[in-house]
């Protein structure tokens, strides 16, 4: 019976996966065909990074010796006391505060195992390396390209890491903190904040890192906690101005610490935390519930300055500004209003972060598509938008097209994926003429053959040949649940709800099934 259930399922998921559930946002029929190479494929190209891994990728320098490692902090706590006039006072032994992790995962499933963990600060490149050329990605070496790159972050020694995940344990670490109880008897009245700067000082002495601390032989000139905040603006040439990236977040990095902060919406940030010494700024272009990724398998990422102080980063071109322009979108339609409409996707135990593949470069076919199969068991990247060129508002209604067909297929999986094409192409066309608006007050996409424009019709007022208005985008999606049959979607939302215009609903179905 097991051996029978088996073969079942396993026939079941090939079916699935083998249906034609990828649509894609073809161009309009008078759209200027440019001829350009395929887009890459996901398949793996081998681990010979410097043939096949794009521009625009992180070049790590030397590794740096690491002054938090347990033994390092043990000696420098040590020496301190020792050197007091009081001589040494204790022999106590310090323990680890944290783990310095090296997480390992073998499959794109394991991946999103850690990503569920929204405790875990995750970076796909080691903390105690230098950064020799700043870039929008990081793939190990190691790791062959289509496969998860091993992620790195320090978490407290009591954390339970995620299970099913290959790990190693880089270093233990002692992180001392202003305010730590352990030093409350100290020779010559020194503070236990006094102290810890003291520590911290001597291990990067140690390590030869006295360089990346400020004032470290001048007592007296110590500088205080500095604000760790700024903004973070993009350029919209839709509306012609400068704004904020409303819900992005930005990190702040000092070797295995991370202060976190979320813009606002004119991209206004301030971070849990404050340094003293220079910290490194960095984006990670996604939320709990999506992520952008680069035209690989890695996430996008922007790998900021060095600096004390604020930063403020306005971005103008450039990968990073398209990135910037899909990261508004997916915020919109997951964590803002839609005019009452179903979220995409949302992660969780069963399900995966939504993936959202950016290729920065030209596709004479297509702006986006959707593949919902793609997310099973987070197989791969959902949804991909190509042709960075185009208008912010044009970019920003594809994502949002693409994001209605996948919310589509989570409310009715099996209505999505054996409906008829003009069925799914109108109402992602509907959903990003809604959303659209309102984030680009009237904003009307192209449409053309399947990409009608009925859903914008039954809401707007009556015009022309359209008799028909005053319908909710809500009332029609709920009218699309069960329905795959163009004709079969305009009768459920006659009879669904009570309309004046809803007579005339069969007509404008008759005209944009023409179209």
């Amino acid at each position: 019976m097991k051996k029978i259930i088996f073969s079942v399922t396993s026939a079941f998921c090939f079916f699935a996966l083998t249906q034609s559930c990828n649509r894609q946002e073809n161009l309009p029929p008078d759209a200027s065909a440019i001829d350009e190479k395929e887009p890459t494929s996901e398949i793996s190209l081998g681990t010979e990074l410097s043939k096949n891994y794009p521009s625009g990728t992180i070049v790590l320098g030397k590794q740096l010796e690491n002054p938090y490692e347990l033994e390092v902090m043990q000696k420098a706590y040590d020496n301190i006391l020792t050197q007091s006039p009081n001589g040494k006072v204790s022999g106590e032994k310090l323990t680890e505060t944290h783990l310095y992790i090296k997480f390992m995962p073998e499959s794109e499933k394991e991946y999103m195992i850690l990503k569920a963990d929204s405790t875990l600060i995750l970076y796909n490149y080691p903390l105690d390396y230098e950064i020799k050329v700043k870039g929008n990605s990081y793939q190990d070496p190691e790791v062959p390209i289509g496969k998860p790159t091993y992620q790195y972050c320090a978490v407290e020694t009591k954390k339970e890491l995620p299970k099913k995940v290959k790990y190693k344990v880089l270093a233990k670490l002692y992180i001392p903190k202003s305010g730590d109880g352990r030093f409350t008897n100290l020779p010559n009245g020194r503070i236990s904040n006094e102290f810890s700067k003291d520590l911290e000082i001597e291990a990067f002495r140690l390590t030869n890192n006295l360089d990346d601390i400020k004032n470290s032989t001048n007592k007296n000139a110590r500088v205080a906690g500095y604000y760790l905040g700024g903004r973070i603006t993009v350029w919209d040439d839709s509306k012609g101005q400068t704004i904020g990236v409303e819900g992005v977040e930005v990190r702040a990095r000092r070797w295995f610490t991370t202060y976190t902060g979320f813009a606002n919406a004119d991209g206004y940030y301030t971070c849990n935390g404050s340094f003293e010494n220079p910290a490194n700024y960095s984006i990670n272009w996604e939320r709990y519930n999506f992520e952008i990724r680069d035209g690989w398998q890695s996430g996008a990422c922007y790998d900021g300055p060095k600096q004390s102080g604020n930063w403020d980063l306005n971005l103008d071109g450039g990968a990073q500004m398209f990135y910037a322009r899909i990261f508004r979108a997916g915020f919109r339609y997951y964590y803002k209003d839609i005019n009452g409409l179903r979220r995409p996707p949302e992660n969780s135990f069963w399900a995966t972060q939504m993936h959202i593949r950016a290729y920065n470069e030209t596709n004479s076919n297509a702006n986006g598509s959707h593949c919902a199969t793609c997310r099973f068991l987070g197989l791969g990247s959902a949804i991909k938008i190509y042709n960075p060129d185009r208008p912010s508002n044009q970019i920003f209604g594809t994502t949002i097209h693409e994001l209605g067909h996948a919310s589509h297929w989570n409310m009715d999986s099996n209505g999505y994926n054996n409906s008829e094409t003009i069925v799914a192409e109108s109402w992602a066309r509907g959903v990003q003429w809604s959303i659209g608006n309102l984030e680009y007050p009237g904003y009307v996409p192209d449409y053309f053959t399947n990409y009608t424009g009925v859903v914008q019709d039954m809401v707007d007022g009556i015009e022309g040949y359209d008799q028909v208005s005053g319908c909710t985008i809500r009332e029609i999606e709920d009218a699309l649940i069960g329905q795959r049959v163009w004709h079969n979607w305009k009768y459920n939302i006659i009879i669904s709800h009570d309309n004046a215009t809803e007579n005339n609903v069969p007509d404008l179905f008759i005209y944009w099934g023409n179209f």
